[in-house]
């Protein structure tokens, strides 16, 4: 049997991710260079809902919004091709008499259309704070924990991470950054960098010395990224105390955020070491505990990853290297 015949096929959601960070990326840049008008950008949209009605697929409220704002502007200027001789003729003159009734009464409607889609979007913002609320409040959230030797400039997998992640185009996230010493490491190799860390006080020594450090959660950022807006991402301290849901709902905004073809490095302990007598007191109040490089390796593989794993000198902790799949034709298996 070939090779590709063993080889596991694509996650469908993560294939579906990528897809539409693709589809949004394109938008952007003919938005930005005036190819993609807005008024056929919007006869697109409608002709895309009228043949693919995701909101009656089991999608959410987001998406069914869609429906409601393509439809909120109402033409009142009707076409008037016609395959008669006359008909354009006639149907022209219909158009100018009848213009400024039509148009007084679809501007009234369009008005109210836009009211309710205002509404609804407001709806919608309120009903996803309430939904992480429920989210925060089951699943709690793991702090960072750095280990003594581990985690600092001189250890083993930084020049590894940053060989990693420096070529890469696009902007690049460090997190937990503490001070920025990262950051600043890859910058100097050429990349652009930046820096995020949920403990502020630590954020504040860095700041000074890095031009963009920011003291806010890895999550509420990733949720303000752009769609396929990073390049690069690589995660040191903070997944070690993930739990199970935390840690999912983590590489769900990751698939989101990560460019096709970016890289994604985790830097974890293993779970030998979080249990160790020298391990910092964080370690015994997070809600979960490390995975095992070869879990790791699994759980990206699964989403559409390339993965390579490799191990530090003392087996104290693991480099974690993911490559984003580009788009790729369709599976086969996923085409049935």
């Amino acid at each position: 049997m070939a090779d590709s015949d063993m080889a596991e096929p694509l996650d469908p959601r993560a294939y579906v991710a990528q897809v539409m960070a693709e589809i949004e990326e394109d938008v952007r840049l003919r938005r930005a260079s005036g190819d993609l008008p807005p008024k056929l950008e919007r006869e697109l949209d409608e002709l895309f809902l009228a043949h693919s009605p995701v909101a009656g697929r089991g999608g959410d409220l987001t998406e069914a919004l869609r429906m409601v704002d393509a439809a909120t502007f109402i033409d009142p200027v009707v076409p008037i091709g016609s395959q008669r001789a006359a008909g354009a003729f006639v149907k022209k003159g219909m158009r100018s008499l009848l213009l400024w009734y039509i148009g007084w009464i679809t501007h009234q409607i369009s008005q109210f259309a836009s009211a309710v889609s205002r509404t609804l979007h407001i709806v919608d913002g309120r009903l996803k704070e309430l939904e992480r609320a429920v989210e925060v409040q089951r699943v709690p959230g793991a702090g960072v924990v750095e280990f003594a030797g581990i985690h600092a400039p001189e250890a083993w997998w930084v020049d590894v991470a940053v060989g990693a992640v420096a070529p890469l185009k696009g902007r690049i996230l460090h997190a937990a950054s503490g001070d920025g010493w990262l950051v600043r490491r890859i910058v100097a190799a050429g990349g652009d960098a930046y820096g995020v860390d949920p403990r502020p006080n630590v954020v504040e020594r860095g700041v000074l010395g890095v031009t963009d450090l920011r003291g806010e959660g890895l999550a509420d950022h990733l949720r303000a990224v752009a769609p396929a807006g990073l390049g690069g991402l690589v995660l040191s301290g903070l997944v070690d105390g993930m739990a199970s849901g935390e840690r999912e709902q983590l590489l769900a905004l990751i698939a989101s955020s990560l460019a096709p073809g970016g890289t994604l490095v985790i830097h974890s302990v293993t779970p030998t070491t979080w249990g160790s007598a020298d391990a910092p007191w964080q370690s015994d109040l997070s809600p979960g505990r490390p995975l095992r490089p070869e879990t790791w390796h699994h759980l990206l593989s699964q989403s559409g990853y390339q993965v390579a794993v490799q191990s530090g000198p003392t087996a104290a902790d693991y480099l974690v290297t993911a490559v984003r799949a580009t788009i790729a034709p369709l599976e086969p298996t996923l085409a049935r």
